[in-house]
């Protein structure tokens, strides 16, 4: 068997390379892609009852408390606004027909 040449290891490690750069883009863009597709804010699975219990404990104020639940308030209705939209204007997928 012969021994590859100072340029054929060149271009298997340029390969190699590459296909290791284009693999790790792909993983990214899928791990991205499925984390919008679940909701991939982190913050989305504090729930309002984990924040009730913050409270109730005296771990936040009521300020800290009223805060934090208008930022989830807002941010739950973002989303549905955004699912509306996708949807086609309405919340069961129809025209706009059936809106207040």
């Amino acid at each position: 068997m012969e021994e590859l040449g100072t340029d054929a290891r060149f271009w298997i490690g340029i390969g190699v390379l590459f296909v290791l750069v284009v693999g790790g883009g792909v993983a990214v863009m899928w791990a991205r892609r499925n984390a919008k597709a679940h909701g991939g804010d982190a913050t989305s699975a504090f729930t309002l009852a984990d924040l009730r219990r913050l409270h109730e404990r005296g771990e936040i104020t009521q300020r800290e408390f009223e805060t934090a639940r208008d930022a989830i308030i807002q941010r739950t209705r973002q989303s549905a606004n955004r699912e509306r939209e996708r949807r086609g204007g309405t919340d069961w997928g129809g025209g706009d027909s059936g809106r207040r």
